[in-house]
């Protein structure tokens, strides 16, 4: 008999890991000059849940010549994602239990995850706007408590572009995969999942 897997279930960061962030907004100069000022809090406070997507909306036409009816027309535009081709097919191929963890505003559940059928090869999503945290680590805790299966964090495989995320969830006891690009991601898989454990860079 062959060594039991090590990884039990996926936790899949969305923005630069499943899809590329950048493509809602690299639609026009101006929508790219907006998505740059985020820094001055306004992202946060959208990710954060302290602002609604109405309220955000009324934010950016502040910023913007668009009105706020056209800009929610362009965010619902699921359309315009681009995800990563091998990656997103092999997360939606549903290998393990898995769920997404993502930073994101409350739009995510409105409209991403439905028009991208998301919730169809998902156990569970855990968004930080509606747990009111962005903190990684905790929030894939609460999506190991919501997958409704019996995975240790030391078996849940983190993947995100982000090793400040990886440190978070690695200080809660779990392990995870430093996500850089679709090439490397379907190299580093090539020879299993357990793989991606000793793939961290």
């Amino acid at each position: 008999m062959g060594e039991p897997m090590r990884v039990e279930c996926l936790l899949w960061d969305f923005g630069d890991t499943l899809c590329d962030e950048l493509s809602l907004w690299r639609t026009s100069p101006e929508w790219m000059e907006v998505y740059r000022s985020f820094d001055d809090g306004l992202g946060a406070a959208w990710s954060l849940g302290d602002l609604d997507t109405r309220g955000f909306a009324a934010e950016l036409a502040k910023r913007m010549t668009l009105t706020e009816v056209e800009i929610l027309a362009h965010l619902n535009r699921t359309e315009l994602f681009e995800f990563f081709p091998f990656t997103y097919a092999f997360f939606r191929s549903r290998h393990l239990p898995q769920a997404i963890v993502t930073v994101n505003p409350a739009f995510f559940s409105e409209v991403i995850v439905p028009g991208c059928a998301l919730d169809e090869v998902t156990d569970a999503i855990v968004v930080s706007a509606e747990e009111r945290t962005i903190d990684k680590g905790e929030l894939c805790l609460r999506a190991l408590a919501r997958m409704n299966v019996a995975c240790e964090p030391s078996r849940a495989l983190l993947i995100d572009n982000k090793k400040s995320n990886l440190d978070a969830w690695s200080g809660r006891g779990g392990i995870g995969y430093l996500y850089t690009t679709d090439a490397t991601f379907r190299q580093d898989v090539a020879g299993g999942i357990d793989g991606l454990v000793e793939c961290r860079r």
